[in-house]
């Protein structure tokens, strides 16, 4: 049974992550042989050939990187799917779990939220300043990305909510990838247009998901890890200055406002899959969201990724919002996780060479 371990690389001899070892040791102590194998869409077709040899694909490449997108990559795992090859995530589940719709086809859920799809620049331009103007501040999300790439909040200077907002109005714009707190005022002519461009991205595939704000981002987030539909580990991320007291409960910083607060650092703190203080939200997270959401978007249980996980907000009311979906490229992971997943993939491998 052998499977490829494929992840990104400057040269094809580029060794994988020291974070990926605990992987690729349990998937050899499952009885399978490992093929690490780096990937850039210079030497793809050489790699192409390799993989439809394998029993199984495992992979690790974000969808968006310095090195490029996945485009091309997830052409080459569609056609070794094809050819009978079993992918540890599919590129064509990750469309539809991976991607910031998710968000709006399951905001009906109990990690639901406000939140709708802009599919061109015109939607947005028509229906986003009203929402603003209803709200005060919302979130743009471009459908495809990671690492809080072409992810804004945008908010009303304090008291102009109810207001219409005009292509002149002044917004407070804030990147999720600056952690200061830091923000930049702009016209709301000039953050439509440089928003708007995400509808380029990925072969003008990208949408742009609008999503209520959640002044609980101070409380940092909640990730739940799951292999197929059962939760495997979590883990906690906190603002800057935050402190910890439980799985749950934080004290935020004084510099922690909702204002302030929008990217979180990439520290997190693990917890296992029993932990008894998080064993309600598992319980929703298996019982009815997840199964909630493959309802909605058509899955079976068995399409779902090796290894995935689901970031959650929480309100002061103390519900769970879901933030995005990580299918595709999970690192750091619990230590249960990769137990877990090999065995997950010994068993997926042995149904699909039984059919």
């Amino acid at each position: 049974m052998r499977v490829a371990l494929l992840y990104r690389g400057m040269a094809p001899a580029d060794a994988p992550s020291a974070r990926l070892e605990p992987m690729i040791e349990a998937l050899g102590l499952a009885g399978m042989t490992v093929e690490l194998l780096a990937y850039d869409d210079v030497w793809a077709p050489t790699l192409t050939r390799r993989l439809v040899g394998m029993a199984g694909v495992l992979v690790w490449a974000d969808p968006l990187s310095d090195a490029g997108d996945r485009r091309h990559l997830d052409q080459i795992l569609r056609e070794v799917a094809a050819a009978g090859v079993w992918l540890g995530s599919h590129p064509d589940v990750i469309d539809r779990i991976g991607t910031k719709e998710v968000l709006v086809t399951t905001r009906d859920l109990g990690w639901g939220s406000d939140s709708h799809l802009y599919r061109t620049r015109e939607d947005l331009r028509r229906e986003f300043p009203g929402r603003l103007a209803a709200d005060g501040v919302r979130v743009l999300k471009a459908s495809r990305g990671n690492g809080g790439r072409a992810v804004w909040k945008v908010q009303l200077p304090h008291g102009a909510a109810g207001r219409e907002v005009s292509n002149d109005v002044a917004v407070r714009v804030q990147h999720a990838r600056v952690r200061d707190g830091s923000a930049n005022l702009m016209p709301m002519s000039v953050l439509l247009a440089m928003v708007g461009e995400v509808f380029d991205g990925w072969d003008g595939t990208t949408r742009l998901v609008d999503q209520e704000f959640v002044p609980g981002i101070i409380r940092g987030i909640v990730r739940c890890y799951l292999v197929g539909g059962s939760v495997v580990g979590f883990a906690r991320q906190y603002p800057e200055g935050a402190q910890p007291r439980g799985p749950l409960d934080t004290i935020p910083s004084p510099r922690s406002t909702p204002d302030a607060v929008m990217g979180l650092p990439s520290a997190k703190t693990m917890y296992p899959a029993d932990e008894p203080a998080l064993a309600p939200l598992r319980e929703s997270v298996e019982s009815d969201w997840v199964p909630g959401m493959m309802a909605r978007l058509r899955l079976h249980e068995e399409q779902l990724p090796a290894l995935w996980d689901v970031d959650l907000l929480m309100t002061e009311a103390a519900r769970f919002v879901l933030c995005e979906i990580n299918a595709s490229s999970v690192i750091p992971f619990p230590p249960q996780a990769p137990a877990r997943v090999a065995a997950h993939v010994r068993e997926a491998i042995r149904r699909a060479q039984d059919r």
